[in-house]
């Protein structure tokens, strides 16, 4: 039974998109205001969350564990983010992270008969699937998926050559560059709901949607009361993440569930809101 005593609107739910955009400016070129306080200007260098948790064959423990010194705030980002949305849902990929951000507004201008739907696929297999791969490639030899097919990388790179930034634009005219732009185009502003690559591709988003789950009982999550819902669909049709079955009644994925709130939105039953969910 799911307690939705949270139904009111919150600050978070009603100033999404706002707050995506803020994010965006305050994190990706030309600004980059918040590396700018440890002299970096992106996600790479010390604030890499992709490359350090991965351990490449013939690396020694040292060199290992000394990723993890190099890349001190991807560190702090990435458990700051699986630590939060632990308890409090996956906010850094439906609010604050700004390349699933920027992913999801520019889908917002592309019409609709030209969007992709990928709800057919079943996420957390080709999800964990990708991710099994990131980590295991890198250790047996086969080579690494952690900075040429990087979406921390490409997004902000697409910002910075915008800005005429030489080697930002260079980057798009090598071969990994070409491809990571095809994947966010494809995944992402032609994807419908523009999520398609943080649900199927992205690392973080991997770890951060098995936080989700753990915490289920823990935290607070999107619900939905069964008394309240008529199989309607609406709320299917609204997420972004396709993480809503229609079956006799909504069943929420929590694999891939971000409280973005649309569908709280859409459901005129009201059996949708955000809260603790019991037994």
């Amino acid at each position: 039974m799911a307690d939705t005593s949270t139904k009111s609107a919150s600050f978070w739910a009603e100033h999404r998109l706002w707050i995506i955009i803020a994010s965006i400016l305050i994190l990706l070129p030309p600004l980059s205001f918040l590396f700018q306080f440890t002299q970096d200007s992106n996600f790479c260098g010390s604030w890499c969350p992709r490359m350090f948790f991965s351990w490449r064959k013939g690396q020694a423990a040292s060199d290992f564990f000394l990723g993890f010194a190099r890349s001190y705030m991807g560190v702090t980002l990435v458990l700051g983010v699986l630590a939060s949305t632990f308890f409090l849902g996956r906010y850094w990929c439906s609010h604050l992270c700004p390349v699933g951000g920027t992913m999801e507004t520019g889908s917002r201008i592309v019409p609709k008969w030209l969007k992709i739907n990928f709800s057919a696929i079943p996420a957390p297999p080709v999800r964990y699937g990708y991710f099994a791969v990131y980590m295991l490639a890198p250790a047996v030899g086969l080579g690494s998926l952690c900075c040429n097919y990087c979406n921390f990388a490409t997004v902000p790179r697409m910002f910075g050559a915008a800005f005429f930034n030489g080697a930002d634009f260079a980057y798009f005219l090598r071969t990994a560059g070409l491809i990571n732009l095809g994947l966010i185009v494809v995944f992402g502003f032609l994807a419908k709901g523009g999520r398609a690559y943080c649900n199927f591709m992205c690392p973080i988003g991997a770890m951060d949607s098995l936080s989700n789950r753990l915490g289920l009982k823990f935290g607070r999550r999107m619900n939905v009361d069964q008394s309240k819902c008529n199989s309607c669909g609406a709320c299917s049709r609204v997420c972004p993440t396709w993480a809503i079955e229609i079956k006799d009644k909504a069943a929420i994925d929590h694999y891939s569930c971000m409280p973005c709130r649309k569908c709280e939105k859409a459901c005129a039953k009201g059996a949708i809101a955000y809260g603790k969910t019991q037994g």
